[in-house]
Protein backbone atom coordinates (compact mmCIF):
# COMPACT_ATOMS: atom_id res chain seq x y z
CA UNK A 1 0.00 0.00 0.00
CA UNK A 2 1.41 3.67 -0.77
CA UNK A 3 2.52 5.41 2.16
CA UNK A 4 -0.20 8.45 1.23
CA UNK A 5 -2.90 5.63 1.48
CA UNK A 6 -4.67 4.92 4.34
CA UNK A 7 -7.57 2.20 5.11
CA UNK A 8 -10.96 4.27 6.95
CA UNK A 9 -10.42 2.58 10.50
CA UNK A 10 -14.17 3.77 11.08
CA UNK A 11 -15.01 1.54 8.24
CA UNK A 12 -15.01 -2.15 8.98
CA UNK A 13 -14.90 -4.55 6.01
CA UNK A 14 -14.85 -8.80 5.30
CA UNK A 15 -11.92 -8.25 2.81
CA UNK A 16 -8.95 -9.16 4.14
CA UNK A 17 -5.88 -7.32 2.51
CA UNK A 18 -2.94 -9.37 3.24
CA UNK A 19 -1.73 -11.81 0.96
CA UNK A 20 -2.58 -15.81 1.59
CA UNK A 21 1.14 -16.39 1.33
CA UNK A 22 2.32 -13.54 3.80
CA UNK A 23 -0.52 -14.45 6.06
CA UNK A 24 0.71 -18.44 6.19
CA UNK A 25 4.19 -17.47 7.04
CA UNK A 26 2.79 -15.15 9.51
CA UNK A 27 0.68 -17.19 11.47
CA UNK A 28 3.95 -19.98 11.61
CA UNK A 29 6.26 -17.50 12.99
CA UNK A 30 3.31 -16.33 15.22
CA UNK A 31 4.60 -18.71 18.07
CA UNK A 32 1.10 -19.99 18.46
CA UNK A 33 1.44 -22.88 17.18
CA UNK A 34 3.42 -25.21 18.81
CA UNK A 35 6.90 -25.74 16.94
CA UNK A 36 5.98 -28.94 16.23
CA UNK A 37 3.03 -28.87 14.51
CA UNK A 38 4.29 -26.09 12.19
CA UNK A 39 5.14 -28.68 9.03
CA UNK A 40 1.69 -30.44 9.40
CA UNK A 41 0.05 -26.93 9.16
CA UNK A 42 2.29 -25.90 5.98
CA UNK A 43 1.10 -29.24 4.66
CA UNK A 44 -2.40 -28.95 5.65
CA UNK A 45 -2.28 -25.09 3.75
CA UNK A 46 -0.56 -26.53 0.56
CA UNK A 47 -2.86 -29.22 0.21
CA UNK A 48 -6.38 -27.48 1.58
CA UNK A 49 -5.25 -24.10 -1.37
CA UNK A 50 -4.36 -27.13 -4.34
CA UNK A 51 -7.92 -28.64 -3.90
CA UNK A 52 -9.82 -25.21 -3.47
CA UNK A 53 -7.78 -24.01 -6.62
CA UNK A 54 -9.04 -26.98 -8.58
CA UNK A 55 -12.91 -26.10 -7.77
CA UNK A 56 -12.44 -22.53 -8.28
CA UNK A 57 -10.65 -23.62 -11.73
CA UNK A 58 -13.95 -25.87 -13.13
CA UNK A 59 -16.26 -22.83 -11.60
CA UNK A 60 -14.30 -20.49 -13.75
CA UNK A 61 -14.36 -22.61 -16.50
CA UNK A 62 -18.71 -22.35 -16.44
CA UNK A 63 -18.57 -19.15 -16.21
CA UNK A 64 -16.69 -18.15 -18.92
CA UNK A 65 -18.74 -20.37 -21.20
CA UNK A 66 -21.62 -18.66 -19.45
CA UNK A 67 -20.54 -15.03 -20.26
CA UNK A 68 -19.23 -15.94 -23.99
CA UNK A 69 -22.25 -15.02 -25.58
CA UNK A 70 -22.62 -11.86 -23.47
CA UNK A 71 -18.43 -11.00 -24.00
CA UNK A 72 -18.12 -8.01 -26.60
CA UNK A 73 -14.57 -8.90 -26.74
CA UNK A 74 -15.48 -12.96 -28.49
CA UNK A 75 -13.71 -13.40 -31.64
CA UNK A 76 -15.03 -16.83 -31.68
CA UNK A 77 -18.47 -18.25 -33.16
CA UNK A 78 -21.29 -18.68 -31.40
CA UNK A 79 -24.91 -20.60 -31.45
CA UNK A 80 -27.99 -18.56 -31.44
CA UNK A 81 -29.12 -17.73 -28.19
CA UNK A 82 -32.12 -19.17 -27.06
CA UNK A 83 -33.63 -18.08 -23.65
CA UNK A 84 -31.08 -14.93 -23.97
CA UNK A 85 -32.83 -13.39 -20.77
CA UNK A 86 -32.88 -16.32 -18.68
CA UNK A 87 -29.24 -17.07 -19.34
CA UNK A 88 -28.06 -13.10 -18.52
CA UNK A 89 -30.14 -13.81 -15.38
CA UNK A 90 -28.44 -16.89 -14.28
CA UNK A 91 -24.76 -15.05 -15.29
CA UNK A 92 -25.71 -12.25 -12.97
CA UNK A 93 -26.22 -14.46 -10.16
CA UNK A 94 -23.35 -16.50 -10.10
CA UNK A 95 -21.39 -13.23 -11.02
CA UNK A 96 -23.20 -11.54 -8.09
CA UNK A 97 -21.87 -14.15 -5.62
CA UNK A 98 -18.53 -14.27 -6.79
CA UNK A 99 -18.35 -10.60 -5.89
CA UNK A 100 -19.69 -11.70 -2.39
CA UNK A 101 -16.55 -14.22 -1.85
CA UNK A 102 -14.42 -11.93 -3.06
CA UNK A 103 -15.74 -9.97 -0.61
CA UNK A 104 -16.33 -6.93 -2.67
CA UNK A 105 -19.69 -4.41 -1.43
CA UNK A 106 -22.25 -3.12 -3.91
CA UNK A 107 -22.35 0.84 -3.48
CA UNK A 108 -25.49 1.68 -3.61
CA UNK A 109 -27.91 4.35 -5.47
CA UNK A 110 -27.85 6.82 -2.71
CA UNK A 111 -23.83 6.64 -2.91
CA UNK A 112 -23.74 6.74 -6.29
CA UNK A 113 -26.04 9.79 -6.87
CA UNK A 114 -24.05 11.56 -4.19
CA UNK A 115 -20.53 10.93 -5.95
CA UNK A 116 -22.68 11.67 -9.71
CA UNK A 117 -23.14 15.89 -7.86
CA UNK A 118 -19.24 15.96 -7.29
CA UNK A 119 -16.74 17.33 -9.02
CA UNK A 120 -13.50 15.53 -9.40
CA UNK A 121 -10.45 16.56 -7.42
CA UNK A 122 -8.61 16.70 -11.30
CA UNK A 123 -10.78 19.51 -11.89
CA UNK A 124 -12.68 17.29 -14.56
CA UNK A 125 -16.78 17.15 -14.28
CA UNK A 126 -18.12 14.97 -16.70
CA UNK A 127 -22.11 13.41 -16.89
CA UNK A 128 -23.19 10.23 -17.65
CA UNK A 129 -26.92 9.14 -19.66
CA UNK A 130 -27.91 6.01 -17.87
CA UNK A 131 -30.68 5.81 -20.17
CA UNK A 132 -28.12 4.14 -22.48
CA UNK A 133 -28.18 1.18 -20.20
CA UNK A 134 -30.79 -1.92 -19.10
CA UNK A 135 -29.07 -2.25 -16.24
CA UNK A 136 -25.65 -0.76 -14.01
CA UNK A 137 -24.09 -2.22 -11.05
CA UNK A 138 -21.04 -0.86 -8.88
CA UNK A 139 -19.26 -2.62 -6.72
CA UNK A 140 -15.91 -1.98 -4.11
CA UNK A 141 -13.39 -3.38 -1.83
CA UNK A 142 -11.41 -1.23 0.43
CA UNK A 143 -12.58 2.20 1.16
CA UNK A 144 -9.80 4.48 1.79
CA UNK A 145 -8.06 7.97 2.02
CA UNK A 146 -5.49 9.12 -0.21
CA UNK A 147 -3.52 12.25 0.56
CA UNK A 148 -2.66 14.03 -2.38
CA UNK A 149 -1.31 18.14 -2.77
CA UNK A 150 -3.90 20.36 -4.62
CA UNK A 151 -3.87 24.38 -4.98
CA UNK A 152 -7.07 25.49 -3.29
CA UNK A 153 -8.26 28.36 -5.48
CA UNK A 154 -11.33 29.21 -3.81
CA UNK A 155 -9.12 30.52 -0.84
CA UNK A 156 -6.85 32.59 -2.70
CA UNK A 157 -3.85 29.77 -2.38
CA UNK A 158 -0.45 29.27 -4.54
CA UNK A 159 1.05 26.61 -2.69
CA UNK A 160 -0.04 23.08 -2.70
CA UNK A 161 -1.77 21.66 0.52
CA UNK A 162 -3.01 18.34 1.00
CA UNK A 163 -5.71 17.16 0.51
CA UNK A 164 -7.55 14.02 1.63
CA UNK A 165 -9.52 12.13 -1.09
CA UNK A 166 -12.15 9.19 -0.21
CA UNK A 167 -11.16 6.31 -2.56
CA UNK A 168 -12.20 2.42 -3.65
CA UNK A 169 -8.96 0.48 -3.88
CA UNK A 170 -10.99 -1.72 -5.81
CA UNK A 171 -13.98 -0.87 -7.96
CA UNK A 172 -15.92 -3.68 -10.28
CA UNK A 173 -17.94 -2.15 -12.83
CA UNK A 174 -21.18 -3.76 -14.33
CA UNK A 175 -22.56 -2.85 -17.37
CA UNK A 176 -25.46 -3.56 -19.37
CA UNK A 177 -26.74 -1.62 -22.67
CA UNK A 178 -29.72 -1.74 -24.74
CA UNK A 179 -30.27 -4.06 -26.74
CA UNK A 180 -32.09 -3.26 -30.23
CA UNK A 181 -35.33 -4.13 -29.08
CA UNK A 182 -35.09 -2.56 -25.92
CA UNK A 183 -34.09 0.94 -27.55
CA UNK A 184 -36.77 0.80 -30.36
CA UNK A 185 -39.24 0.16 -27.35
CA UNK A 186 -37.44 3.50 -25.56
CA UNK A 187 -37.68 5.83 -28.11
CA UNK A 188 -41.60 4.91 -28.83
CA UNK A 189 -42.41 5.05 -25.34
CA UNK A 190 -40.13 7.56 -24.06
CA UNK A 191 -39.99 10.06 -27.07
CA UNK A 192 -42.89 9.21 -28.74
CA UNK A 193 -41.32 8.38 -32.36
CA UNK A 194 -42.57 6.21 -34.70
CA UNK A 195 -41.74 2.57 -35.32
CA UNK A 196 -39.71 3.27 -38.73
CA UNK A 197 -37.61 6.49 -36.84
CA UNK A 198 -37.34 4.35 -33.57
CA UNK A 199 -35.30 1.95 -35.49
CA UNK A 200 -32.92 4.27 -36.95
CA UNK A 201 -32.27 5.98 -33.99
CA UNK A 202 -31.68 2.66 -31.99
CA UNK A 203 -29.02 1.66 -34.72
CA UNK A 204 -27.17 4.93 -33.71
CA UNK A 205 -27.44 4.54 -30.38
CA UNK A 206 -25.75 0.81 -30.47
CA UNK A 207 -23.41 2.38 -32.12
CA UNK A 208 -21.85 4.30 -29.13
CA UNK A 209 -21.30 1.04 -27.63
CA UNK A 210 -19.56 -0.84 -30.42
CA UNK A 211 -22.76 -3.31 -31.15
CA UNK A 212 -23.40 -4.44 -34.79
CA UNK A 213 -26.10 -7.12 -33.85
CA UNK A 214 -29.45 -7.77 -31.38
CA UNK A 215 -27.60 -9.91 -28.61
CA UNK A 216 -27.29 -8.54 -25.42
CA UNK A 217 -23.28 -7.30 -24.66
CA UNK A 218 -22.37 -7.32 -21.16
CA UNK A 219 -19.27 -5.16 -19.56
CA UNK A 220 -16.89 -6.22 -17.15
CA UNK A 221 -14.17 -3.48 -15.92
CA UNK A 222 -12.13 -2.97 -13.13
CA UNK A 223 -10.61 -0.56 -11.93
CA UNK A 224 -8.18 0.56 -8.82
CA UNK A 225 -7.52 3.27 -6.86
CA UNK A 226 -10.80 5.35 -7.98
CA UNK A 227 -11.53 8.65 -6.10
CA UNK A 228 -15.30 8.75 -5.45
CA UNK A 229 -15.79 11.74 -7.23
CA UNK A 230 -15.25 9.82 -10.17
CA UNK A 231 -17.29 7.32 -10.22
CA UNK A 232 -18.88 8.51 -13.42
CA UNK A 233 -15.34 8.50 -15.15
CA UNK A 234 -15.64 4.53 -15.53
CA UNK A 235 -18.43 5.00 -18.02
CA UNK A 236 -17.94 4.64 -21.60
CA UNK A 237 -20.82 6.94 -22.79
CA UNK A 238 -19.12 10.03 -20.40
CA UNK A 239 -19.89 13.56 -21.79
CA UNK A 240 -16.72 16.13 -20.34
CA UNK A 241 -18.40 19.07 -18.69
CA UNK A 242 -16.86 22.56 -18.47
CA UNK A 243 -16.53 24.19 -14.67
CA UNK A 244 -18.03 27.36 -14.09
CA UNK A 245 -14.90 28.72 -13.35
CA UNK A 246 -13.64 27.76 -16.83
CA UNK A 247 -16.37 28.88 -18.28
CA UNK A 248 -16.21 32.60 -16.50
CA UNK A 249 -12.76 32.77 -17.54
CA UNK A 250 -13.30 31.88 -21.34
CA UNK A 251 -16.10 34.58 -20.90
CA UNK A 252 -13.75 37.22 -19.32
CA UNK A 253 -10.87 37.22 -21.38
CA UNK A 254 -12.60 35.24 -24.87
CA UNK A 255 -15.88 37.88 -24.45
CA UNK A 256 -13.81 41.27 -23.86
CA UNK A 257 -11.29 40.88 -26.53
CA UNK A 258 -14.13 39.33 -28.71
CA UNK A 259 -16.37 42.56 -28.16
CA UNK A 260 -12.93 45.07 -28.66
CA UNK A 261 -12.63 43.28 -32.01
CA UNK A 262 -15.75 43.67 -32.95
CA UNK A 263 -15.63 47.51 -32.39
CA UNK A 264 -12.59 47.61 -33.72
CA UNK A 265 -13.84 46.31 -37.11
CA UNK A 266 -16.95 48.17 -37.13
CA UNK A 267 -15.06 51.32 -36.49
CA UNK A 268 -12.61 50.59 -39.51
CA UNK A 269 -15.56 49.73 -41.73
CA UNK A 270 -17.27 52.79 -41.12
CA UNK A 271 -13.97 54.66 -42.14
CA UNK A 272 -12.78 53.43 -44.93
CA UNK A 273 -14.53 52.93 -48.69
CA UNK A 274 -11.51 50.36 -49.71
CA UNK A 275 -12.47 46.94 -50.64
CA UNK A 276 -9.66 45.26 -50.17
CA UNK A 277 -9.79 47.09 -46.74
CA UNK A 278 -12.89 46.11 -46.07
CA UNK A 279 -12.27 42.24 -46.49
CA UNK A 280 -8.86 42.60 -44.33
CA UNK A 281 -10.78 44.17 -40.97
CA UNK A 282 -13.42 41.06 -41.95
CA UNK A 283 -10.57 38.32 -41.98
CA UNK A 284 -8.99 40.13 -38.98
CA UNK A 285 -12.71 39.59 -36.89
CA UNK A 286 -12.85 35.41 -38.33
CA UNK A 287 -9.18 34.94 -36.92
CA UNK A 288 -10.20 36.90 -33.67
CA UNK A 289 -13.57 34.41 -33.20
CA UNK A 290 -11.95 31.33 -34.06
CA UNK A 291 -8.97 31.73 -31.53
CA UNK A 292 -12.06 32.30 -28.74
CA UNK A 293 -13.56 29.61 -30.29
CA UNK A 294 -10.33 27.19 -30.55
CA UNK A 295 -9.57 28.21 -26.64
CA UNK A 296 -12.95 26.12 -25.69
CA UNK A 297 -12.23 23.32 -27.94
CA UNK A 298 -8.49 23.53 -26.40
CA UNK A 299 -10.39 23.11 -22.56
CA UNK A 300 -12.03 20.14 -23.66
CA UNK A 301 -9.15 18.35 -25.20
CA UNK A 302 -7.86 19.10 -21.48
CA UNK A 303 -9.96 17.52 -20.35
CA UNK A 304 -10.21 14.93 -22.48
CA UNK A 305 -6.59 14.16 -22.01
CA UNK A 306 -6.86 14.42 -18.10
CA UNK A 307 -9.62 11.90 -18.32
CA UNK A 308 -7.76 9.56 -20.44
CA UNK A 309 -4.40 10.00 -18.34
CA UNK A 310 -6.91 8.79 -15.10
CA UNK A 311 -8.41 5.59 -17.10
CA UNK A 312 -5.08 4.09 -18.37
CA UNK A 313 -3.50 4.32 -14.89
CA UNK A 314 -6.52 2.83 -12.83
CA UNK A 315 -7.72 0.51 -15.84
CA UNK A 316 -7.06 -3.10 -14.27
CA UNK A 317 -8.76 -5.42 -16.02
CA UNK A 318 -11.70 -5.71 -18.99
CA UNK A 319 -14.63 -8.14 -19.35
CA UNK A 320 -13.27 -12.29 -19.57
CA UNK A 321 -10.24 -10.82 -17.91
CA UNK A 322 -12.06 -8.91 -15.22
CA UNK A 323 -13.75 -12.33 -14.57
CA UNK A 324 -10.58 -14.52 -14.14
CA UNK A 325 -9.89 -11.85 -12.08
CA UNK A 326 -12.50 -12.24 -9.86
CA UNK A 327 -12.05 -15.77 -9.65
CA UNK A 328 -8.82 -15.52 -8.39
CA UNK A 329 -9.44 -13.07 -5.93
CA UNK A 330 -12.58 -14.89 -4.59
CA UNK A 331 -10.38 -17.75 -4.42
CA UNK A 332 -7.67 -16.28 -2.46
CA UNK A 333 -9.88 -14.45 -0.02
CA UNK A 334 -12.30 -17.94 0.85
CA UNK A 335 -9.28 -19.93 1.74
CA UNK A 336 -7.93 -17.02 3.93
CA UNK A 337 -11.35 -17.19 5.85
CA UNK A 338 -10.99 -20.95 6.08
CA UNK A 339 -7.61 -21.58 7.01
CA UNK A 340 -7.36 -18.67 9.72
CA UNK A 341 -10.83 -20.64 11.50
CA UNK A 342 -8.36 -23.65 11.15
CA UNK A 343 -5.44 -22.16 12.70
CA UNK A 344 -7.00 -20.07 15.71
CA UNK A 345 -9.44 -23.34 16.30
CA UNK A 346 -6.54 -25.56 16.02
CA UNK A 347 -5.23 -23.01 19.40
CA UNK A 348 -8.15 -22.48 21.33
CA UNK A 349 -10.05 -26.07 21.10
CA UNK A 350 -13.66 -25.97 21.78
CA UNK A 351 -15.61 -22.70 21.26
CA UNK A 352 -18.36 -21.16 20.08
CA UNK A 353 -18.35 -19.48 16.54
CA UNK A 354 -18.62 -15.71 18.48
CA UNK A 355 -15.59 -16.25 20.57
CA UNK A 356 -13.70 -17.32 17.25
CA UNK A 357 -14.43 -14.65 15.65
CA UNK A 358 -13.25 -11.77 17.44
CA UNK A 359 -9.90 -13.53 18.48
CA UNK A 360 -9.26 -13.58 14.62
CA UNK A 361 -9.71 -10.27 14.33
CA UNK A 362 -8.15 -9.17 17.42
CA UNK A 363 -5.13 -11.33 15.97
CA UNK A 364 -5.60 -8.87 12.77
CA UNK A 365 -5.84 -5.92 14.37
CA UNK A 366 -2.78 -6.24 16.84
CA UNK A 367 -0.86 -7.88 13.73
CA UNK A 368 -1.84 -5.43 11.06
CA UNK A 369 -3.34 -2.55 12.51
CA UNK A 370 -6.23 -3.30 10.42
CA UNK A 371 -10.09 -3.43 11.94
CA UNK A 372 -12.15 -5.72 10.32
CA UNK A 373 -15.50 -7.72 9.98
CA UNK A 374 -14.25 -11.25 9.89
CA UNK A 375 -16.67 -13.73 7.84
CA UNK A 376 -16.43 -16.10 10.50
CA UNK A 377 -19.35 -18.08 9.09
CA UNK A 378 -17.81 -18.43 5.88
CA UNK A 379 -14.45 -19.81 6.88
CA UNK A 380 -16.75 -22.35 9.00
CA UNK A 381 -18.67 -23.49 6.42
CA UNK A 382 -16.27 -24.17 4.01
CA UNK A 383 -14.31 -26.32 6.78
CA UNK A 384 -17.17 -28.09 7.49
CA UNK A 385 -17.95 -28.83 3.81
CA UNK A 386 -14.07 -30.43 3.85
CA UNK A 387 -15.06 -32.84 6.77
CA UNK A 388 -12.60 -31.44 9.11
CA UNK A 389 -14.79 -30.52 11.84
CA UNK A 390 -15.64 -32.25 14.70
CA UNK A 391 -18.58 -30.63 16.32
CA UNK A 392 -20.24 -27.79 14.80
CA UNK A 393 -23.47 -26.53 16.73
CA UNK A 394 -23.12 -24.08 19.20
CA UNK A 395 -19.78 -24.81 19.59
CA UNK A 396 -17.43 -25.50 17.30
CA UNK A 397 -14.37 -27.73 17.21
CA UNK A 398 -11.49 -29.07 15.19
CA UNK A 399 -10.31 -32.48 13.93
CA UNK A 400 -6.55 -32.73 14.87
CA UNK A 401 -3.77 -31.98 11.97
CA UNK A 402 -2.78 -35.31 11.04
CA UNK A 403 -6.36 -36.47 10.90
CA UNK A 404 -7.23 -33.43 8.66
CA UNK A 405 -4.22 -33.67 6.45
CA UNK A 406 -5.33 -37.23 5.93
CA UNK A 407 -8.78 -36.63 4.79
CA UNK A 408 -7.63 -33.78 2.86
CA UNK A 409 -5.26 -36.02 0.31
CA UNK A 410 -7.90 -38.53 0.05
CA UNK A 411 -10.09 -36.03 -1.39
CA UNK A 412 -7.12 -34.86 -3.75
CA UNK A 413 -6.83 -38.48 -4.76
CA UNK A 414 -10.97 -38.67 -5.59
CA UNK A 415 -10.03 -35.41 -7.84
CA UNK A 416 -7.31 -37.62 -9.61
CA UNK A 417 -8.47 -40.52 -10.04
CA UNK A 418 -11.89 -39.30 -11.10
CA UNK A 419 -10.60 -36.40 -12.99
CA UNK A 420 -13.67 -34.55 -11.30
CA UNK A 421 -14.02 -31.26 -9.47
CA UNK A 422 -16.64 -32.75 -6.56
Amino acid sequence: MQNNTQYQADVLERFIPISLDRLISDLLTSDLLPLEQHLEFKQFCSTYTSLFHAQSHAYLQDLKQLYLPFNPDRDTLINPQENSGKKLAYLKDKLYAILEDANYERISEDDLNEALNKISPYGVQVSVDFDDFAEVALFYRGSAIQQKLYRNWKKLSFKKQPIDILIYKRLFVFLQPKNRQQWVEYFINNKKMSAQKAEKEADKALKKFAINNDNDVVYLKLFKDIPRADLEMQFPNTRIKMRLFDKIKLAVTGGGGTAGGVMATIGKLSATIDPVSALIAIGGLLGLLWRQISKIFSQRAKYSATLTKNLYFYSLDNNMGALTYLVDTAEAEECKEAILAYFFLLIKGETSRASLDQCIENYIYEKYEIPMDFEIDDGLDKLQKSSLLSRFDQLIKTIPLAEANSRLRQQWDQIIDSKEIV
